[in-house]
């Protein structure tokens, strides 16, 4: 009888694990999100959403000579999970890997990340508010959205707002 209760208890204990871990929350986000957008006949590529929100921990443009030379390969984007137990996506941090460490250059939150085709499919009442909000960390953590914020800090780190003044008499 002892021998079954911790077979029912080892076996409870790694379901749990598995339950509550961020890859089994990650693969639960992406199933069900592609899931509803192959219903919507949509596809994540097709979908804009704004960098508009997107907040930097670095100047911009960027002169370090260690952020602005650094190839766009070594820019990562990973997303930041809020707890370990009952883990929740809070956002997706875009940092510089180098190899002294790594260095924070954006943060995108989920909850200020715009999409304004799920807004219009919540509005018409097409998908709820859990599917909206699955929907929309299902975005912010593709492969092609995080390529895409990574483009966009890569961008905005090497743009040069340097003006060009012309004289031009009155």
């Amino acid at each position: 009888m002892i021998q079954l209760t911790g077979a029912f208890l080892t076996m409870f204990c790694l379901l749990s694990t598995i339950l509550l871990s961020r890859p089994f929350l990650t693969f639960l986000i992406k199933w069900s999100s592609k899931k509803k957008l192959v219903k919507l006949n949509k596809q994540v590529k097709d979908i804009y959403y704004s960098y508009e929100e997107l907040t930097y921990f670095v100047s911009l443009p960027n002169r370090n000579p260690d952020i602005f030379q650094a190839p766009l390969s070594r820019f990562k984007a990973d997303p930041v999970f809020r707890s370990f137990i009952f883990p929740e996506i809070e956002g997706l941090r875009i940092y510089l890997k180098t190899a002294e460490g790594e260095t924070h250059i954006a943060y995108m939150s989920s909850d200020k990340l715009r999409v304004p085709a799920l807004d219009r499919l919540k509005h018409e009442n097409l998908i709820n508010e859990k599917e909206y909000h699955n929907m929309k960390l299902y975005i912010l953590i593709h492969p092609v959205t995080k390529k895409a914020f990574i483009d966009e800090v890569y961008r905005q780190i090497r743009r040069d707002d340097r003006i060009l003044i012309i004289d031009e008499p009155v």
